[in-house]
C-alpha cells in the first residue's frame, strides 16, 4: 500500500518534468523561427504544468517573466499534489495509481492542446 502523502509527492513528477522542458528554452536569446517555435511550445508545456501561471498574464497586472513562472509553480504545485493524493486514496495501490495519474495526465494535456486549438481558430 503506501502513504497517499506518496501520492501527491509522486504527482508532481509531471508538471516537474514538463516545468523543466519549458525552462530549458533559453530567455533573452535572440533567433529566427526556430527559436520563436520552441519558445511557443515551451511555453504551452508550461501552461500545461502550471495551469494558473495565465491569471499573471493578464496587461493590468505588471509583473515580470520571473514572477508568472514562480507564482505559476507556486499556485499550480498544490493542485497537481492534491490530485496525486486523491487519485491514490481513490485506488489504494501503486500500480492503479500509476494507471489512472498516466492516464489523467495524457488527458490533461490533450484537453488542454484541444482548448489551444478552439481559441487559435477563433482569435483566426
Amino acid at each position: 500500500m503506501g502513504s497517499p502523502i506518496w501520492g501527491g509527492i509522486a504527482a508532481l513528477a509531471y508538471p516537474t518534468l514538463l516545468t523543466v522542458i519549458a525552462l530549458g528554452v533559453g530567455f533573452r536569446e535572440g533567433g529566427g523561427v526556430g527559436e520563436f517555435a520552441a519558445s511557443l511550445a515551451a511555453t504551452v508545456l508550461f501552461l500545461i504544468a502550471a495551469p494558473t501561471a495565465w491569471v499573471f498574464a493578464f496587461p493590468f497586472i505588471d509583473v515580470t517573466r520571473f514572477t508568472v513562472i514562480v507564482a505559476g509553480i507556486v499556485t499550480s504545485a498544490p493542485l497537481w499534489y492534491i490530485s496525486g493524493v486523491a487519485v491514490f486514496r481513490s485506488v489504494g495501490d501503486w500500480a492503479a495509481w500509476f494507471r489512472r495519474y498516466v492516464v489523467s495526465c495524457v488527458m490533461w494535456t490533450a484537453a488542454n492542446l484541444v482548448l489551444l486549438g478552439v481559441i487559435a481558430g477563433l482569435a483566426g
